[in-house]
């Protein structure tokens, strides 16, 4: 009889993942279920070992007395992915903008060590991208803040893809989610 055993995580792991919990920017959830793990004692080796794996993939917090310029700062608070906001959300929350549409796209990139977010238009693999008034960024941004994974899942329903590369699902797991693999790393998943 070939009876599988879990091994719990070394002290080093536990440390670690401790250590990363408070130098990333983790989404509440994540955060939230890993410190449970952690006090219950019923954190795995291989837990441990795909936790450290996101959390390497989460953005950094930024180190006390450092000023992120402004609108870097807003833009890194939230996942380098595609997303979908209905233009419901945006006009309850007042964005300065018009949106055409029921749904409106964005895409929050990284370019050359800068971040940029823009509106997409079209197609995935032929998206054209259109740059949002600056008036409207910082609210968009504190709409898909509040649930980064929301508005990613969005996307990927709205287009049958994975809402924060755009990238065919290719499995069971990833079609439930609406997110591939390694984009579910950047939400803690």
């Amino acid at each position: 009889m070939n009876t599988m055993t879990t091994h719990p995580a070394t002290g080093r792991q536990v440390e670690f993942v401790n250590d990363l919990l408070g130098k990333k920017q983790v989404p509440d959830h994540f955060s939230s279920m890993l410190a449970d793990a952690i006090a219950n004692a019923t954190l795995t080796k291989s837990d441990a070992s795909a936790a450290i794996d996101q959390l390497l993939a989460m953005p950094n917090k930024p180190k006390p007395g450092e000023t992120v310029s402004g609108l870097q700062g807003v833009l890194g608070s939230i996942p380098k992915s595609k997303y979908a906001i209905t233009t419901e959300e945006l006009e309850l929350a007042g964005v300065p903008a018009e949106f055409k549409g029921d749904i409106a796209f964005f895409e929050l990139k990284e370019y050359l060590q800068r971040l940029y977010i823009r509106q997409l238009h079209g197609a995935p693999g032929h998206f054209n991208r259109s740059k949002i008034p600056m008036a409207a960024v910082e609210q968009i941004v504190s709409i898909i803040k509040n649930d980064p994974y929301k508005y990613a899942k969005l996307f990927g329903d709205h287009y049958s893809c994975c809402g924060s590369c755009g990238a065919e699902l290719t499995d069971q797991r990833s079609r439930e989610l609406m997110l591939g693999p390694e984009c579910r790393k950047k939400f803690g998943f």
